[in-house]
This record gives C-alpha cells, structure tokens and sequence, in this order.
C-alpha cells in the first residue's frame, strides 16, 4: 500500500514543481502586461491630477479679470470702531465721511420696583405693541417667571421679559422691545396695563398730548401783518410762501417738562429761479429843434439846446436770500429759534426737544425769508416722549429713540443703528455717541486683492513644479520645492520623470513662464507693465546672495508683499490692468497676464483640447491591455491545465510500467523457488 499512487493527489514524480516552472515562464508576458496597464493608469491619474490643477489655475487666473474680480472689492475703515463701524458694498465709491453719532437708535426697557417671591399674574388677555405690531398673550394666571416664559415664547423677535432676583426675598421684571427707533415705543394695554401699574412699572400720565389744528383761522399776526396772498391752508397742510410769516398760537399754552417734544412734518420745496431781464437806461426828454435865421439870402442854423443829464446807473438786482432758520417758539416770555430745516423733495419729519428748551409752550413762529424756498408745514403735535397711551414709565432702565448722525453738515436720523442709505453701497452700524467725528475710509479691499494675487501666484507654482517633475528625473526638484507636504513629496518621487521628453508639457511650461513675465499695456506704461513692478517675479538669486542660484532657474515666481501691498494701495486700478484689460474699449478684457494664462490653459483642459485627447488615448489602451490580460489569463489557465492533464497521464503510465516491472519480478521469484 506504500507505492500506492493517485494521479493527480500524489506527486512522486514532482511533476508538480515541474508544471510550476513551466507556468512561471509562461507568465512572464501577463506580468509585462500588467506592469505596462499600471504605469498606463498611473499616467491616467497623472493627467487627471494636471486636468484638475490646470483647471484650477484657469479659474483663479478668471477672477483677477472677470466681473467678480477683487479689484471691485471695498471695505470701509472706522477711525473709531467703538463708536461706529461700516461695510462697503462693490458699488462703493473710495471716499473718506466724517461722521459724528449724536445719538444711537434705542428701545424701551422698563422694570419694575421689587416685587415679593410669590408674587403672581393674574389670569387675563395681555397685550402688548411695539410700534405698531401687537403681542397678545392669553394667561391662566401664575408665577411672575412663567409670565414672562410664556411672554418670550409669544414674544419673538419684538418682546422679551426677564425676571431677576435682585435680593433675597424680592425679585424685578424688565420687559424690553427689541426694535430700536421712535417708531416702536412699547405699549401696554388690557391687563397688561394693570400688571404694569401693579408692578410699579408704569404710572399715569399727568399732562396728554396736544395736537396743533391747522386752518383757515390758524395763521395769526407776528411781527408783521398778515400777507393772505402769501399763506395757504388746505388739508391741515399750512403753505407759507416766500417773504411771509405768521404766527400759530398754542392756546392755552401748555407746561413742558423735561420729556416734552414737538413733532412736525415740514417740507422745503425750491423753486425755479427766474431770469432777470438786462436793464436798459430810460428814453431821454423830447427836445423841439432850435430853428435859424436868414440874413441877404445866407441861411445861417441855430446850435442845438443842450440839457444836462445825470448819467443812468442801472438798478441793483434783487437779493436772493436762503435762509434755513424758518422755525421758531415762544416760551417762557421769549422768541426761542428751532433747529434749521434743510431742503426736501419730502417731508421730514422733525422731533424738537421743547422740554429742555422752555417750561412753557405759548406759540410757534414760521418766517419764509428765502426768495426762491416754499415751505410747507403740517401735523404739528407736543408730546412726552415717555408717555405710552395714559401712561408713562417710573424706571425706564432706557428708552425708545432714533440715531441721529451728522455728516457733510446735515444731521440724519434713523430708527436702527444699522444705516445703508446715507452713504451709496455702505452700511454703517452705530455703536455708541461721540463728540469727536469719525472718519470712515472706503478704499480697495487691498488684503482681499492680495490673498487672491498670492493663491494664484500659489497655484501657478504648483504647476510648474509638477511638470518639472514629470519632465525630469533630478530629485533635486522635489528637495527644493519647500512648500511640498511628505505625502506629495512621496507622491511626486513616485511620478519623477513619468512624462521624460514629452514636448507638449515642456512647450507648456516655457510659454507658462513667458506669460508671467510678458510686459502688457497699462494706463502707466511703463512705469507699471510688468508683474515684477509690483512684486512677482522669478528671482534667481538667493536671499542676500549676489551670485545665481542654480536651484532657482525653475521659472516658480515670488511675492515681495510689501511692494505689492504698495502698490494695490497706490494703483489699485492699474494693478488691474495689469491682470486684466480692456484696451479697445467695447467693455471686453482682451489683454493682460491672468488673461493671457487663462487663453493659453484652456486649449490644455477644454473638451477635445491636448490632455483630454491624452486621457482618452490612456483610456483605450487601459482597455486594450485588460483584454489583453483576460484573454492570456484565460490561455495560461488552458495551458495550466493540459500541462497538469499530460503529466498526470505521465504519472499514470509511470505506475503502470512500474506494477509491471513489479509483478514480472515476483513472477521470476515464485518461479525460481
């Protein structure tokens, strides 16, 4: 049972190593062919590695020309960012505005006295407005802190309350608005008008507002009498024309405290001023003829009559007067001047502080001194500023009001501290008052330029060092590219000299780097044509050095940041030409370095353009040598097997012979004995 042999398990033959031998030189081709379909897919991802970067080189190259370049960019720079701030849209102009903040817009904040711990709010409908939007709150009654928990949740973005306790027994309710502006005074009404009483949070008005009644009988003398033809009063509008004035008596005559403010709307209409005709001097006076005489026939004429005349001066043209001061008080037995009114296509409307100015209100004065101005004058109303409804507020930790700026001499007001309508494209945002003007800049977004320039100064010299590594087979450029990360450095050892001699890629790289340091027209010429102008450039020399340094000849540019910040300061414009221009003046960029790169690149990536072609030639062939090694993997496989069919029948015939040879030997024994 020793010799047993089975065909094809057992291998006393070693027929087995043989057919390995066999099958290890038959697939020396598969394994060329699968060295060849690697270095073909990694080629592949090579190119699809230069599709993608020179793409992104093209796109950072687009937005240093294209409409959405950074050139367009503003910021806006406060002297004083604690007072005010600002930001700058593209379509602002560089301007520097001094701006004073008299004021910043505001919102009631009212709090109550100390309430008791166990204080509760009685169950109700309370309503509360801010402006003229309405909060309204249906409560089954509690706890003061679940009043103003559900006063929040109702609340959103115009109410809130809080309840703070601000001892150990007693606890204090702030209920504030969250629009700022005169507009949106904070109001209580239903029970929240006597939660707010109970709360000591608000009290009872002693004196209401009074609003002023314009009409016909309105107008009273000032100082002059009353010109009917030059005063007009239809649909509670008073019209005062130039050269008149009245007077609008306030009778009786109201108390003011501190809080009381006059309210109008005023409008200062110009109008066209008319064109003097040339004054000529007058006729002179008709003077009859002298006559003569005749004497012996001779005719002899008097000489004419001489009447001296003074010599015509012509008449002085009338005085075109402006005057802005139109507005005026009595109080306290005196004339008081309000603030001047300045020009307006509208009306404005005007807040006076009367309160601080007098303790009594008996009459307000207009006077239209100006020759060419109407005004127009209407709504006319004296109220607390702190009074809501009937009821004004004991503790107002601050109050409703309007930012008041001053620029260019003309004072703005505005119901938010965040202004976009005084200077065009910038926003400003109001931070606190100030006596002192703020100056704020709009200039060039210059760290904005500089960051896009740098990232595509960047871009380009990663395209440069990969098409010297792939052209090349000198380590040296791997070891000088600094900025390499240990994962692209290995990457890049790996692709060293993949593409070795290929001409386009070199073509790629000299006209890369005759684009970069190329002069283009600029609005400075010479002074300002070349990239190294401001700063980029391809230094060959090392820092400090005076002789060449060889590893710098690869063509990569460098940044000298200082000038080029310099320079984007002082020629931000032209800095953009440089990149991008526009030198035939249909509004089409037909010149500069960014579009000149861009044009050269994108034959490179476009569809059907050089490394598409290529890739699509990769492709092919990565399908032709995957066919072509299935196919030969499918013949060693066959060979495989009749290699192992034909030694197994070997084996096989071996045993044969060898039992033969075995049984004639036993045979010849049994015979012999």
């Amino acid at each position: 049972m020793s010799d047993l042999s089975i065909p094809g398990v057992t291998d006393k033959y070693n027929t087995q190593k043989v057919i390995d031998a066999l099958m290890a030189a038959k697939r020396e081709p598969l394994t060329r062919m699968q060295t060849q379909l690697t270095v073909e897919q990694q080629k592949k991802t090579v190119w699809q590695d230069i599709t993608r970067k020179v793409s992104g080189l093209r796109d950072t190259a687009r937005t240093l020309y294209g409409f959405q370049n950074p050139f367009n960019d503003r910021v806006a720079a406060s002297s004083d960012e604690r007072t005010l701030t600002g930001t700058a849209t593209r379509q602002a102009a560089e301007e520097t505005k001094k701006i004073v903040v008299k004021k910043v817009a505001t919102a009631d904040r009212f709090l109550s006295r100390p309430l008791p711990r166990d204080f509760t709010v009685d169950p109700g409908q309370y309503t509360f407005k801010v402006g003229d939007k309405q909060v309204s709150l249906s409560w089954k009654g509690g706890s003061l802190r679940g009043f103003a928990d559900a006063l929040n949740a109702k609340g959103g973005d115009l109410l809130s309350a809080s309840v703070v306790n601000d001892t150990k027994t007693t606890q204090v309710l702030l209920v504030e608005g969250k629009l700022t502006g005169s507009a949106n005074r904070l109001s209580f009404q239903d029970k929240a008008a006597d939660l707010a009483v109970a709360a000591g949070m608000l009290q009872r008005a002693q004196t209401g507002a009074r609003q002023l009644v314009l009409d016909q009988k309105t107008p009273a003398q000032w100082t002059k009498p009353l010109a009917p033809d030059s005063l007009q009063v239809q649909g509670g509008i008073l019209r005062v024309s130039p050269g008149a004035e009245l007077k609008i008596p306030v009778s009786p005559s109201i108390a003011l405290n501190k809080n009381m403010i006059l309210e109008l709307s005023v409008k200062v209409e110009r109008l066209p001023e008319a064109n003097e005709a040339e004054a000529k001097p007058p006729p002179g006076p008709s003077i009859p003829a002298t006559g003569g005489i005749d004497f012996k026939g001779v005719h002899v004429e008097s000489a004419p009559s001489q009447t001296p005349l003074p010599e015509w001066q012509p008449p002085k043209p009338p005085e075109n007067i402006t005057d802005l001061q139109s507005l005026f008080m009595e109080g306290d037995g005196k004339v008081i001047p309000l603030p001047p009114v300045p020009d307006s296509a509208d009306y404005q409307k005007i807040q006076v502080p009367v309160g601080e100015m007098a303790s009594t209100l008996e009459a307000l004065d207009l006077r239209n001194r100006n020759t060419y101005r109407v005004l127009d004058v209407k709504d006319i109303s004296i109220f607390d500023k702190t009074q809501r409804g009937d009821y004004v507020p004991t503790n107002a930790l601050s109050e409703s009001g309007d930012a008041v700026i001053e620029m260019d001499g003309i004072e703005v007001t505005r119901g938010t501290n965040a202004v976009d309508d005084v200077i065009p494209g910038v926003t400003l945002t109001l931070k606190a008052p100030s006596d002192t003007p703020v100056e704020l800049t709009v200039r060039h977004d210059v760290e904005g330029i500089k960051k896009q320039v740098m990232g595509f100064v960047g871009s380009y010299n990663q395209i440069i060092t990969d098409l010297d590594v792939l052209t090349r087979k000198d380590d040296a450029i791997i070891e000088n590219a600094t900025y390499l990360t240990d994962d692209e450095r290995k990457k890049d050892r790996e692709n060293l000299g993949l593409f070795f001699g290929d001409i386009s890629l070199q073509q790629l790289k000299g006209s890369m780097q005759n684009t970069m340091m190329n002069p283009y027209p600029t609005s400075l010429g010479r002074d300002l044509s070349l990239l190294a102008q401001i700063g980029i450039s391809t230094d060959t020399r090392a820092p400090g050095a005076a002789t060449i340094d060889k590893t710098r000849l690869r063509g990569y540019l460098e940044i000298d940041e200082p000038k080029l910040t310099s320079q984007i300061e002082k020629h931000a414009e032209v800095v953009k030409q440089l990149f991008g221009n526009d030198t035939t003046g249909d509004l089409v960029v037909d010149n500069g370095a960014a579009f000149k790169l861009d044009a050269l690149l994108t034959p490179y990536v476009a569809i059907g353009g050089i490394i598409p072609q290529r890739t699509a030639t990769l492709d092919q062939q990565i399908a032709a040598s995957n066919r072509d090694i299935a196919n030969y993997k499918v013949k060693l496989d066959d060979y495989q097997a009749e290699l192992k069919r034909k030694y197994g029948e070997m084996a096989g015939a071996l045993d044969s012979l060898q039992k033969s040879s075995q049984s004639l030997q036993n045979f010849s024994k049994q015979n012999g004995q």
